[in-house]
């Protein structure tokens, strides 16, 4: 064997070595510091905040500001208007990006893997671009929505509690996956999707149609009797609404342990957990919490199920639905 072949042997392992470690550095997310550096001392983006808080106070005076559809619209037009520019001026200031440093950073920290850290790091960036192409650079499909296999571990003993049920859709990919669970509770306030709901979940054979309990009521920190706008699956709260329903919290309506809790409730997420602190500090469900209905619940809903529960693991996840022009379907898991 010549020296030159071990030389060139060695050499080969060193840079496929150094290619190895490229790949890692690539891989790892961007630190938080530098990203704050970054924004602190960029003019293009510090105007994107001035900008975006001047829009989204206009925006959060429109009566339309919890439709879907009418966001759709609104991203539509902004591209249509500010064409190039509309990856420099965005929304990103009513997100308090820069007021809330301190939170985000402690955040970053808490998640448990580098997937979890750039797909905070996307989320941020989008907040003050408005590019969907920023937010979904980290992104899943979105029918590993709220399952996620490298994340959830499901067994045959499952209660699961779907608040937000809608017509019965993500119950449905529930049930898919897990045949032999245990049972099922479904919360849905809204009139006509529980209807849906419970038409659809009624044509499945009687033994899987046995386990599911349906609840026409929302989930919240206490019982009460509030009003909602009804809107398909954006319906809300809302003190002019056009239904009037009954909310219940899952500490009082649920005697059993339970083993998995997702929540979609239009900005209500914070009142139901609040609702279901005795289940997660004595029993340590699963989580799959939605945190984009309001700014703040990005830092807000994992700060809190840490107080109720340290030993929870949090991960971050973005989904992409459609075309990818969806700046929804942020969700939290604590597992």
């Amino acid at each position: 064997m010549t020296c030159e072949y071990i030389v060139g042997c060695r050499n080969s392992r060193a840079e496929q070595s150094r290619a190895e470690q490229s790949r890692a550095e690539q891989s790892r997310a961007e630190p938080i510091e530098t990203y704050y550096q970054s924004l602190k001392t960029s003019k293009t983006e510090n105007s994107g905040i001035r900008f975006g808080q001047w829009c989204t106070s206009a925006w959060n005076k429109c009566p339309f500001r919890h439709s879907r559809c009418a966001t759709s619209v609104l991203y539509k037009l902004r591209r249509i208007v500010y064409g190039k520019r509309d990856q420099q001026v965005g929304y990103g200031g009513s997100y308090k990006i820069l007021e809330h440093e301190k939170e985000y950073k402690k955040l970053y920290d808490l998640l448990s893997d580098e997937k979890s850290r750039k797909t905070l790091m996307c989320i941020l960036r989008y907040r003050i671009t408005g590019d969907f192409e920023l937010l979904h650079a980290e992104s899943d499909f979105i029918f590993n929505q709220y399952f996620d296999k490298n994340i959830m571990q499901f067994t045959d003993s499952e209660v699961f509690v779907d608040c937000g049920g809608f017509v019965g859709d993500t119950t449905e990919m529930f049930i898919s996956r897990i045949r032999n669970f245990s049972k099922i509770y479904l919360y849905e306030p809204e009139k006509g999707n529980y209807e849906k709901a419970s038409h659809y979940l009624s044509t499945w054979e009687g033994e899987v149609f046995d386990k599911i309990v349906l609840r026409n009521a929302g989930v919240g920190k206490e019982r009460a009797s509030l009003k909602i706008s009804s809107g398909g699956s954006g319906s809300h709260i809302s003190q002019s609404g056009d239904q009037e329903v009954q909310i219940t919290s899952l500490d009082d309506d649920i005697n059993e342990p339970v083993t998995f809790i997702k929540m979609d409730i239009e900005g209500f997420e914070l009142d139901a957990l609040t609702g279901a602190k005795n289940h997660i500090i004595m029993e340590k469900p699963k989580l799959a919490i939605c945190v984009y209905h309001k700014p703040d619940d990005l830092w807000q809903i994992p700060e809190y199920i840490l107080q109720l529960n340290p030993s929870y693991k949090l991960y971050l996840r973005q989904y992409k639905a459609g075309d990818g022009n969806n700046a929804w379907e942020s969700v939290l898991y604590a597992v």
